[in-house]
């Protein structure tokens, strides 16, 4: 009977199936049957659409991509898959092709504001914060009520510094649509920025009562519990996005952070590490995860992790070295580790930004980096450079009084002593080592009598 079947009923039977899988969780015989279907209708966009929906559903969003393309040339009518291109576009943080696909949904259908907000969302990822701007005002002439466009325009405005206009968008995309997902989340962050945390505690509270299972809800709840020192409170925040969505590297990455912190150090080495599992591209991770093991006492293995943190992350082209502090902490990790040529690396690189070549803590771990490396000259280098941004600064003087020594040039190395006694006159370092000088003179001078 199935050969005489009719071929238009058998594709309704496919995808009465696949949708009856998919409302049970079963994406996979979903997926199955969707394809099936497809397979006897190739033309029809919307079973391309469904399937790319399930591979969503499966994580597997370079598919899913694909697939609403494909749904958008076979539907060219239609708004919907250039919509979901754009969203999946912008899960992949293909912004350019997000903008391409948000700019046609919204010439197919201006009415459509979760198109404008696309369209906003992704001018703002690119730089081009005129563009989105123009994008928001545009969205207004096509659509009577905009709460979507509103929220990605506040965060536009933030980005220019409008705290106060970004808020006020965020009211009102609330006002429009009191269930708005996430909006409670921003004009907490704001709340908190603006040093408002009960305020914030108030929204967040509210905005996991609306959706209780929005992950990013119980993340940024927790973020504004740490600003607060309430940790415990945080953590427990944290591990409830964990069980949400135990394949969430955020969550875990959270979570194994402050078990770091609480010095829970076997929780914190499986926490980072499964995070790491989940996201392998993200280089903070493996860096915690290599303070993780250092704590531990695992150096090498905290050593192989910042080796492979260096080789994907080049010091010398890693922008967010530009601030001292991160530049020290990641070298100290490097030291602790007994990666001083590494540390070294890392050091230099950053001096290619202003604020670190001022810096006279980085200017001090770069020449110690630098001895500890055996590169005497590098380490002397640093050390004048050092005392050249802080002429008082005792390590600089210390370094090159211990250095002229050790290539027997006495005469520069008791200068050096005296010009760090006059600023440190207590110092037991420099007293001593003015000691060892004296002693090394004298010596000489009985040397040279026993030759004459």
């Amino acid at each position: 009977m199935n050969e005489w079947q009719d071929p238009e009923h058998r594709v309704e039977q496919l995808i009465d199936k696949a949708r009856e899988h998919f409302q049970k969780g079963r994406f996979t015989d979903a997926e199955s049957f969707l394809r099936q279907a497809i397979e006897l209708e190739p033309e029809r966009g919307a079973w391309r659409m469904n399937l790319g929906v399930t591979l969503q559903a499966l994580g597997r969003t370079d598919e899913a991509l694909h697939c609403f393309e494909s749904a958008s040339d076979r539907s060219p009518d239609h708004a919907e898959p250039r919509v979901a291109a754009a969203v999946a576009a912008a899960a992949l943080d293909r912004w350019q092709l997000s903008l391409k696909w948000a700019e046609e949904a919204t010439n197919c259908k201006p009415d459509l504001d979760a198109a404008w907000a696309l369209r906003i969302e992704s001018l703002r990822r690119l730089g081009r914060l005129d563009d989105a701007s123009l994008a928001f005002y545009l969205a207004q002439q096509h659509v009577e009520a905009a709460p979507a466009s509103l929220q990605a325009m506040a965060a536009v405005l933030l980005a220019e510094g409008k705290r106060d206009r970004a808020a006020w968008s965020l009211r009102e995309a609330l006002r429009l649509e009191p269930a708005l997902a996430r909006v409670r989340v921003q004009l907490a962050q704001i709340a908190a920025d603006s040093g408002q945390p009960h305020r914030a505690i108030e929204l967040l509270t509210e905005e996991t009562r609306h959706h209780p299972g929005d992950v990013h809800a119980w993340l940024a709840f927790g973020d504004v519990l740490v600003r607060m020192s309430r940790v415990p409170e945080a953590a427990e925040k944290f591990r409830r996005a964990v069980e949400l969505d135990p394949e969430s590297a955020e969550a875990r990455w959270r979570v194994g952070s402050l078990a770091l912190g609480a010095r829970r150090l076997d929780e914190a080495c499986i926490e980072l590490e499964h995070a790491l599992r989940l996201d392998s591209e993200n280089p903070s991770l493996r860096i915690e995860l290599a303070h993780a093991k250092l704590e531990r006492g695992e150096f090498n293995e905290a050593a192989r992790l910042l080796e492979i943190h260096a080789e994907r992350v080049p010091p010398e082209s890693d922008p967010r070295l530009d601030q001292p502090q991160a530049a020290l902490s990641l070298a100290d990790l490097m030291l602790r580790a007994g990666r001083p040529e590494l540390a070294a690396r890392t050091l230099t690189a950053a001096l290619r930004f202003p604020a670190c070549a001022q810096d006279a803590a980085v200017l001090r771990r770069l020449a110690r980096s630098r001895y500890e490396s055996h590169d005497l000259p590098g380490g002397d280098q640093a050390s004048r450079s050092l005392h050249e941004v802080d002429s008082t600064d005792r390590a600089a003087a210390y370094n090159l009084a211990l250095s002229a020594l050790q290539q027997g040039t006495l005469s520069e190395a008791q200068s050096w002593v005296r010009r760090g006694l006059a600023d440190h006159p207590r110092d037991a370092g420099l007293r001593r080592l003015w000691v060892r000088i004296w002693i090394t003179r004298s010596l000489r001078l009985v040397g040279f009598q026993r030759v004459g």
